[in-house]
């Protein structure tokens, strides 16, 4: 069960958090869904278009609704205001059409990019350690901008210098499947890093990009915990002690990741942590316990992972496809 604090503990718990950065290590920020993005979806789907493309829509309207709208505006800053997160790192490019290839990853990070542009008093384009103090600092919040695929990038090294230069600094070798780099934790194999994916975290270390392994297959995250000369990141996953998941971790690995001086980010989609139909909090919090547990403290954190409000007919449209 979650420890109940009594008022002075809860006092005391919540100052802690108000004076605090916080980061959040895979979250797009606030999730909102006006009434023009309700309509736009039901005719995009109704005339026959996918999800992804539903979402994809809804998404540009609603970074013109914010822009344009000073009532949307401030709903979304409420939203980051009431979440008191210092900092989210955002995936680019994993909803576009298709999802992690090139131009869906250049399409993202100018929406991203317009984002902070247009709400400067507010927000902050993070690009290292210090911008992230600044925005706790100025009372904005920081969006740090990842990849959660490699696929885009084919085999050629020299494009990870563009998007370094545009303002990633997160890149996940693999998303489920299998890519150049190497296996992701549900491909039919578990074949490791390639040599490509070898080459490809030497670069990454090189130019300051944080590995990250959180959908990676097994041997492709012990692969890289070997050969990374610098700390790796599990941004978002579990424990798979407590969870069978795909997605989850076993300890030996966590705490691998943790000895590189590492970091895991335990993340709430609830049919990831548990298996049960009545899934709430207390669950992630076993989940952090255990990881604590076994990596320490320092090396332990919250990357919440994806979570949006939609349409009922836009989840079914998912479920579909």
């Amino acid at each position: 069960m979650v420890l109940q604090l009594d008022a002075t503990a809860e006092a005391r718990a919540t100052r802690l958090h108000r004076d605090s950065i916080i980061i959040d290590t895979l979250s797009g920020g606030p999730s909102l869904y006006t009434g023009r993005m309700t309509q736009q979806t039901l005719e995009n789907l109704a005339t026959g278009k996918s999800a992804i493309e539903a979402v994809v829509t809804a998404r540009d309207l609603l970074l013109n609704e914010i822009v344009s709208d000073p009532a949307v505006q401030r709903q979304y800053l409420a939203a980051w205001d009431d979440a008191g997160v210092t900092c989210v790192s955002a995936t680019q490019g994993g909803l576009g059409i298709p999802p992690f290839s090139f131009e869906s990853s250049l399409h993202a990070i100018a929406h991203t990019t317009r984002l902070v542009d247009a709400l400067p008093d507010h927000l902050v384009k993070v690009t290292r350690a210090e911008d992230i103090r600044r925005a706790k600092k100025e009372g904005r919040h920081g969006i740090l901008m990842n990849f959660q695929n490699t696929a885009h990038l084919g085999t050629n090294l020299k494009i990870l210098d563009l998007f370094y230069n545009l303002g990633i600094r997160v890149i996940q070798l693999t998303y489920n499947m299998r890519n150049f780099a190497g296996d992701g934790c549900t491909e039919r194999t578990d074949a490791g890093l390639s040599h490509f994916g070898v080459a490809l975290v030497r670069r990454m270390n090189e130019m300051g990009i944080l590995v990250d392994l959180s959908h990676c297959g097994t041997q492709t995250a012990w692969d890289a915990v070997r050969a990374s000369t610098k700390p790796v990141a599990f941004t978002h996953t579990f424990s798979k002690v407590l969870s069978k998941h795909d997605r989850g971790k076993t300890d030996d690995l966590l705490k691998a990741v943790a000895d590189t001086g590492g970091y895991v980010g335990v993340l709430v989609v609830p049919f990831f942590i548990s298996d049960r139909p009545d899934v709430t909090l207390d669950a992630a919090v076993d989940h952090v316990r255990h990881v604590v547990d076994v990596c320490g403290i320092d090396h332990v954190g919250v990357g919440t992972d994806w979570g949006a409000v939609f349409p009922r007919e836009l989840g079914d449209k998912m479920n579909q496809e």
